[in-house]
């Protein structure tokens, strides 16, 4: 199946969880119900820094919320980078994650998940001329190339540290 048609396939069935903001961020949306499609923006990494700003989080419930998503990240972060799953084999709950520096390069992004994805994330896909991952957990550290449809049982649900990179 390909990214676009995993994206499309799965945005019905999103649901986005996090912290109180972010539920509250779907309410100021104009809904009530659940977030079901997030969008993390990244700057990149500063020189003398070790890791991204966080440039926006947001979410978005609803039926339309798979469309506001897109149209809410930002026209200079439309390279997607990531695509984060909480279950192997790219099951799940998902997040897009968006650089605003444009396509990976040596430099590449890095960035702590949130506490939700920081205890969920077990699977994700990598775009935006990225081919290079390294993810650091309690349990362990883990270097990948390419899409992960598993990160191991040592990061699966642990992750505190992601670097992604073009190498």
């Amino acid at each position: 199946m390909s990214r676009t048609a995993l994206a499309l396939a799965s945005a019905a069935c999103l649901l986005a969880v996090g912290s109180p903001a972010l539920a509250a961020s779907g309410a100021a949306a104009g809904t009530s119900a659940k977030p079901t499609h997030c969008v993390l923006v990244l700057d990149e990494v500063k020189t003398g820094e070790s890791a991204s700003d966080v440039d926006s989080y947001t979410c978005f419930s609803g039926s339309d919320a798979s469309s506001r998503a897109a149209a809410a990240v930002p026209a200079a972060a439309q390279t997607e980078l990531m695509t984060w799953a909480e279950h192997a084999s790219y099951g799940g709950t998902y997040t897009k994650v968006y650089g605003s520096a444009g396509p990976c390069d040596a430099a590449g992004y890095s960035f702590s998940p949130n506490n939700y994805w920081s205890a969920n994330l077990s699977s994700f896909l990598i775009d935006g001329g990225c081919n290079k991952s390294f993810l650091r957990g309690p349990r362990g550290n883990g270097s990948f190339t390419g899409d992960v449809p598993y990160v191991g049982d040592t990061l699966n649900d642990a992750v505190t540290y992601v670097k992604i990179w073009r190498g």
